[in-house]
């Protein structure tokens, strides 16, 4: 059991190979249903990149509990093979406000490195969706030199070209007082400082500072709950995380905006992004 206990960080999703990139689909029964992706047509398959860390740990039963960045905790029963999700759990995830049933997650493990399989259901606002990752790769997760750091995180980073059909740079905002959704394309630079003690300053386009803190290949929004004023209007981001090979980027964020008077919520899913 002792080899699965620890800190498993994501390793760079690649749409190529398909690592790390999980689909929803259709149910089986309703092939041609609406998209869990809006932007995409009916009956579309959506891609979506996967980041951030699982932490496994023994519980007294003999169980393995592991949880995630994103709010969940999920039990596993750990043989020498693998551990196994046991039975199928529910668990709400914060960052997105999307509920998931997994009924199968196998992890199997050699040495630094991690393999997974997740089999599930996805219900959002748009309904119910298969959810599978047949190619899950993560690495045990270390704080790592500076200049490892450095390299993997500091310079200058463009948001690529938006790709609706998988909402990637396409951040999905809900007006709270009305409910209406907007989709609007993440664009621009975000430049990365990495100081001494490994903290990440992130200035984005808009001038706004944010710090943040690396654990391998991850950086995370510290604290969360940041706030920037600018002319006009006041963002809060209650999460962003960053996974970076030092060429490329994946992340995720999420906040609240307050614009004119009115306000309303956000999230970027699939934030891509390459060194400039």
């Amino acid at each position: 059991m002792e080899k699965y206990l620890g800190t498993w960080n994501y390793v760079q999703p690649d749409r190529d190979s398909m690592r790390n990139i999980a689909v929803l689909n259709c149910p089986a029964g309703d092939p041609g249903c609406a998209s869990a992706n809006p932007l995409a047509p009916a009956g579309s398959v959506w891609q979506i990149p996967q980041i951030g860390r699982v932490v496994f740990s023994k519980e007294s039963d003999g169980k393995v509990v592991g949880r995630t960045d994103r709010g969940c905790t999920w039990r596993f029963t750990a043989s020498s093979e693998s551990l196994d999700i046991d039975p199928g759990q529910t668990c709400r995830n914060q960052v997105i406000n999307s509920e998931y049933t997994i009924t199968r997650w196998t992890v199997t493990v050699s040495g630094l490195h991690e393999k997974e399989t997740i089999e599930g259901v996805s219900r959002n606002r748009r309904g119910m969706f298969d959810f599978v990752l047949r190619n899950g790769t993560r690495t045990k997760a270390a704080m790592e030199p500076w200049a490892r750091t450095a390299r993997r995180f500091a310079g200058q980073w463009k948001y690529v070209p938006a790709d609706p059909s998988h909402l990637v740079n396409i951040a999905t905002h809900i007006e709270d007082s009305t409910s209406q959704v907007t989709y609007q394309k993440q664009r621009g630079v975000v430049e990365m400082t990495v100081k001494p003690d490994r903290t990440v300053v992130a200035r984005t386009a808009d001038g706004c500072e944010w710090t943040m803190t690396v654990w391998g290949n991850t950086a995370d929004l510290n604290p969360p709950g940041q706030v920037c004023r600018r002319l006009g209007k006041t963002i809060t981001l209650g999460f962003w995380q960053v996974t970076s090979d030092g060429k490329q980027q994946a992340s995720i964020m999420s906040g609240a905006m307050q614009r004119d008077g009115a306000s309303s919520r956000f999230v970027l899913n699939a934030g891509e992004l390459s060194r400039r």
